[in-house]
C-alpha cells in the first residue's frame, strides 16, 4: 500500500500513511474481541456505578475508532476523486470531537486494565487524526 501523498503536502494531498488505517483496523478488531469476550465478564463483576462508567468508556472507545475509520475512508475517497475536498471540509469532518477528546485519568484508573489500555490507545489515535483533520481542512472544527 502506498502513501496517498508525499511528505509536506497539505489539503487534497494531505500526507496520509497506510499505517494509520492499519492501526485503526487492528485496534477496532482488538476492541471488538475484548468487548465480546473478557469485557462482558469484567463489566458484570463491577458495582453498578462502575458499570455505568465502563459502558460510557466503552462507548467512547467505539466512537473514537468508528469516527477515525470514517475519516480515513473520506480521505481515500477524496484522493480517488469521488468526493471533492471542499465538500469534505463541510460535510465529512472528524466526528465526535467533544466526546472523543474527553479523558479522565481518575475514571480510567477505576476500570479494568484492558479497557483503560484501549481507552488510552484510541484517544491517542483520535488525537493524531484530529490534528490531521485540522491540517487538511483548517480550524473550522
Amino acid at each position: 500500500m502506498r502513501p496517498i501523498a508525499q511528505a509536506g503536502e497539505t489539503g487534497n494531498q494531505l500526507l496520509f500513511l497506510p499505517g494509520v488505517f492499519n492501526e485503526t483496523l487492528a485496534l477496532l478488531f482488538d476492541a471488538h474481541h475484548y468487548f465480546q469476550s473478557r469485557g462482558v465478564e469484567e463489566q458484570a463483576g463491577l458495582p453498578a456505578g462502575e458499570r455505568a462508567m465502563y459502558a460510557s468508556e466503552m462507548t467512547r472507545v467505539t466512537m473514537r475508532l468508528t469516527s477515525v475509520m470514517a475519516w480515513i475512508m473520506v480521505r481515500r475517497a477524496i484522493h480517488a476523486g469521488r468526493i471533492e475536498q471542499e465538500k469534505a471540509a463541510v460535510e465529512y469532518r472528524l466526528d465526535g470531537t467533544e466526546i472523543c477528546l474527553q479523558h479522565s485519568s481518575e475514571t480510567i484508573e477505576q476500570l479494568p486494565y484492558y479497557l483503560g489500555y484501549l481507552a488510552d490507545r484510541s484517544r491517542h489515535l483520535y488525537e493524531r487524526v484530529h490534528r490531521l483533520d485540522a491540517l487538511a481542512y483548517g480550524q473550522m472544527h
